[in-house]
């Protein structure tokens, strides 16, 4: 296993264990937990191939991924990096920052979290953190030894990051970054800026959810025009390794095929900077060969939001560019129609006012687009 530097924490393996996938059973209160028996075995798997870094958080199964965790690394404890993460939902007052990261250390199992990240930070919920003093909160969490490194996650754009990545000095950033994302959310300026500063970055969604692991004929021709013999998952890994910012790509691993994949994929990835030219320019005809497959010229900035009838407007144009993107159709309509039935986020709540239409930077007809994503997902 190859590492990298995380900051005062020492050395991370690069590939790190993301526990938010692992399949998850019914609880008898109605909730959902990860099967014990799949963490366990994942866990036990990582640390005896050296992978030290398991993330999770608050709010992936309301508290009980952190409990499965807490239970798979027990044994562990003193080889692994904990990392958890405190959505902005969970505090309304000062004094829930440090109940919250209470309650993750019970379900942790452990006295003290190597990483405390805030979960999701942005333009919109950065503000609202810093009147509720996260700050504060953070500099006593570090003083009294109950977290190690303070860091943030983002899914925001790059104005949003970029705000959020100067309001504190974060040891860690968490961000989306990948093949299709150079240019999107955190963006490669985004991680220029966290190596500017010395803040360590890792990564999350590295393949896209698993999306550029299941590559359309004409991505596969690109590749294989190269001559090299290389699966589709060890090119994404590839390219996010590069960056010097980098020092650990997370993976959602829900079986041991897959971390006994990844497992071979990161012995042999090149240290940061080694791209060549030649695999730039193929990078780059990638991500232009997608844009090809696109529905909907949907960025994902968000600035369709909010919408009046709390139309899920990014998330739908999302589930559709799957579908002709990454051959996902199956799995676009299920969340798709969770979004719509479960959520009551859909599209029959558009009620074209076309107040989005005015907002959208880049000109996407939404309200048109919209019915289109809804007709094809309940034929």
């Amino acid at each position: 296993m190859q590492y990298r530097e995380l900051g005062s924490l020492g050395k991370v393996s690069l590939l790190g264990m993301g526990i938010m996938r692992i399949p998850a059973e019914p609880t008898a209160e109605g909730g959902e937990r990860p099967i014990q028996a799949i963490t366990d075995e994942l866990v036990k798997t990582c640390i005896e191939n050296g992978v030290n870094y398991f993330d999770t958080a608050r709010v992936y199964h309301d508290g009980n991924n952190e409990r499965s965790l807490g239970i798979a690394i027990a044994p562990y404890r003193e080889k692994a990096l904990i990392a958890t993460k405190l959505a902005m939902g969970y505090v309304h007052e000062y004094a829930d920052y440090m109940r919250e990261l209470d309650k993750s250390l019970e379900r942790l199992q452990t006295d003290h979290i190597d990483v405390y990240l805030m979960h999701n930070l942005g333009l919109k919920r950065l503000d609202a953190m810093l009147e509720l003093g996260i700050t504060r909160f953070l500099d006593e969490a570090l003083a009294c030894g109950k977290i190690r490194m303070a860091g943030f996650s983002c899914h925001n754009g790059y104005e949003g990051y970029k705000k959020t990545l100067d309001s504190y000095d974060w040891g860690m950033v968490q961000v989306q970054y990948n093949i299709l994302d150079k240019f999107n959310q955190a963006t490669i300026q985004g991680l220029d800026d966290a190596y500017q500063k010395g803040t360590s970055v890792v990564i999350m969604e590295g393949l896209r959810g698993g999306d550029l692991a299941r590559v359309p004929k004409s991505v596969q021709e690109r590749y294989d025009a190269t001559g090299l013999k290389r699966t589709p998952p060890e090119w994404g890994f590839r390219f996010v390794a590069d960056h010097p910012a980098v020092k650990c790509i997370l993976s959602g691993m829900t079986a041991r095929e897959q971390l006994e994949e990844n497992l071979k994929i990161f012995d042999t990835l090149p240290p940061a900077g080694s791209m060549t030219e030649e695999e730039s320019a193929m990078y780059d005809d990638i991500r232009a060969i997608y844009a090809g497959l696109i529905n909907v010229g949907c960025t994902g900035c968000h600035y369709c939001e909010p919408c009046p009838q709390d139309v899920y407007i990014p998330a739908i144009f999302s589930q559709y560019n799957r579908v002709s993107m990454f051959d996902a159709e199956e799995a676009a309509r299920e969340t798709y129609l969770d979004i719509l039935n479960k959520q009551g986020r859909g599209v029959d709540k558009c009620v074209q006012c076309g107040l989005c239409e005015t907002k959208c930077p880049q000109g996407v007809p939404i309200m048109e687009k919209l019915k289109e994503a809804h007709a094809f997902f309940t034929k």
